[in-house]
């Protein structure tokens, strides 16, 4: 129990139960509402990068969260401190938590979970909301693409190397099987079957803030 929270105030503690929106699947995923956004114009800044008062906001840049995991939490565990940040910007991605092929399904349930609620909490609060699309193995297909309404605007993200390219590619036609995604973000270089309705951005000219 936190201290000085009684078990009453706990229980009815909205960032302790985590229903405040509603949900999708088998293990309760919140949903992210789909958005008419249209990715050809869009620059991204690392979350990482983000700072009050950014003047340069304006420039339609975009915040994505292809960041490592240890820089995601602090918007899940206080969502309130940084919505005035990121209300800053156009759009904002939903936090890209790993999910490792050698993770227990446990916490790659529980890694979807945190992305969704943040992209819920997000759009509560009127922000516009693209969600980062993640999966590891087959096992992950049974909860990694609920709360995601059909014909939605999504994320990928090809960087780092985490997954091979049958493995990747597996995913990504199942993503577009099961939620037939009307526009697709690629963070990295994409993939040639990836197909015609993908944008590729530069991984390397983010990393460089620009």
């Amino acid at each position: 129990m936190s201290k000085g929270y009684s078990c009453r105030e706990l229980r009815q503690d909205p960032l302790f139960l985590r229903s405040d929106f509603p949900m999708k699947g088998k293990y309760g995923m919140p949903v992210i509402k789909k958005c008419d956004i249209n990715i050809s114009a869009l620059n991204l800044i690392g979350s990482d990068k983000i700072k009050k008062n950014d003047m340069s906001s304006n420039i339609l840049k975009t915040v994505h969260f292809f960041v490592e995991d240890n820089k995601l939490d602090r918007y899940y565990n206080q969502p309130q401190n940084y919505l005035e940040r990121l209300a800053q910007y156009p759009h904002v991605l939903t936090p890209d938590y790993s999910l490792y092929t050698d993770m227990p399904i446990a916490l790659q349930i529980y890694n979807t979970f945190k992305s969704r609620w943040c992209g819920a909490y997000w759009q509560e609060n009127n922000l516009s909301v693209i969600p980062s699309v993640s999966w590891s193995t087959d096992a992950s297909y049974d909860f990694c693409f609920d709360g995601l309404e059909n014909g939605s605007v999504v994320a990928v993200s090809t960087v780092g190397g985490l997954l091979k390219k049958e493995i990747f590619l597996r995913g990504y036609f199942e993503m577009k099987t099961r939620i037939a995604p009307k526009q697709i973000l690629c963070f990295g270089q994409a993939f040639t079957e990836m197909g015609d309705e993908v944008l590729f951005v530069d991984y390397e000219e983010t990393w460089r803030g620009r």
